[in-house]
């Protein structure tokens, strides 16, 4: 597992399905995720493997890849994700999307262990 990093609001206030889909929408290279299943193939066996999209599932725009990727989802009245390699950077593209959301619902980006990052 990586380590943990959140989007909270420091009141406590949970964060709702219907606050992060206005928050998405007015955020540039974020998007609500599919509802289609995700699916994969085992390259050893050929099996696929699919688990359905939960609500408040977001991706967010790899611009190397060209194309949406799962990066962020609602649970608890969080939005929580594990932390990029690069994350201590504060221009950390994955950084920079999380603040841009945090801004929009006036919440602030928190750390497993409680630290806050701007």
């Amino acid at each position: 597992m990586g380590y943990g990093v959140h989007i909270e609001r420091a009141n406590n206030e949970p964060i709702g399905l219907d606050d992060l889909i206005e928050a998405v929408a007015r955020t540039e290279n974020v998007q609500m995720a599919d509802a289609a299943p995700i699916s994969l193939t085992n390259t050893e066996t050929g099996e696929q493997i699919s688990r359905p999209q939960t609500p408040g599932a977001v991706e967010i725009f790899d611009a190397h890849s060209q194309s949406w990727v799962p990066a962020f989802r609602l649970f608890e009245g969080r939005i929580s994700t594990n932390a990029a390699r690069d994350f201590d950077n504060h221009d950390c593209y994955q950084r920079s999307v999380m603040r841009a959301l945090a801004a929009q619902l006036h919440a602030q980006i928190v750390g497993d262990e409680g630290e806050t990052y701007d």
